[in-house]
């Protein structure tokens, strides 16, 4: 559940926050309104990106980048218990004053169940190494460089094909998370619910995935996407009856 959150004037002069990304330091805010009373919030990365990001469609490849960046920075803890990721949002205290806190429900992060962020991130355009080691020649082939070759042609001595771009992993199927958290919170008949939703949000995936997250926190959750599914689409002009 989303909770009101504030932030203090001095928050942008911060020498630690001045380090982060722009993007990491709106996520950084954006994880306070996720957030229980003791600082505490579910850390899946698809989850917070379909929250937090339901317009971009680019924000669930780019969402451990930036949970990694704070996490490098000392601004949140993530852990994993029992296979659920969880995040501690470090120095919650010097961030919020909750009145009346509600104890936490998520389970307290400890030396064993911490995850270490990467020092480094590797990058999307390191190839590796630029050269190619073919092993030593053996003199029934080696020439000098300049010498004719059987067929009178100038030998310059074998060619070093260019490295080959590091494969690119294929991407996460965001698709196949969102109908399994379909029937997670519908029911497990609820696929073609579930297809008719991704086409009322024009096939975007993490509209439809906001929508059922949003469904979660209602008395009857089908009924709610039921009425997203049956009302019009925001793009179509309203239709004018003549008399």
């Amino acid at each position: 559940m989303a909770r009101i959150r504030t932030i203090k004037p001095e928050f942008p002069q911060s020498e630690t926050i001045g380090k982060l990304s722009r993007e990491a330091r709106l996520l950084f805010i954006q994880l306070w309104t996720l957030a229980d009373d003791e600082g505490r919030a579910r850390a899946a990365s698809r989850m917070l990106a379909s929250l937090l990001y339901p317009y971009d469609d680019d924000a669930p490849g780019l969402m451990d980048g930036w949970l990694a960046e704070l996490e490098r920075h000392g601004c949140i803890t993530r852990y994993v218990v029992e296979g659920a990721t969880y995040l501690q949002i470090d120095n919650w205290l010097k961030h919020q004053k909750i009145d009346r806190p509600t104890p936490s429900r998520l389970p307290v992060v400890s030396e064993a169940t911490r995850l270490l962020a990467s020092p480094r991130e590797p990058s999307s355009t390191d190839l590796g190494p630029r050269t190619v080691d073919h092993g030593p020649r053996t003199e029934d082939h080696a020439a000098p460089i300049g010498a004719r070759s059987g067929s009178g042609e100038l030998d310059f001595g074998e060619t070093v094909p260019p490295p080959r771009p590091a494969k690119v992993p294929p991407p996460s199927d965001a698709e196949t998370e969102l109908f399994r958290r379909g029937k997670e919170v519908l029911g497990s008949a609820a696929g073609g619910l579930v297809s008719r939703l991704l086409k009322a949000k024009g096939g975007k995936v993490p509209l439809a995935r906001a929508a059922i997250e949003q469904a979660s926190t209602k008395h009857d959750p089908r009924e709610y996407i039921g009425a997203i599914i049956r009302a019009p689409p925001e793009h179509e002009p309203p239709r004018v009856v003549q008399p």
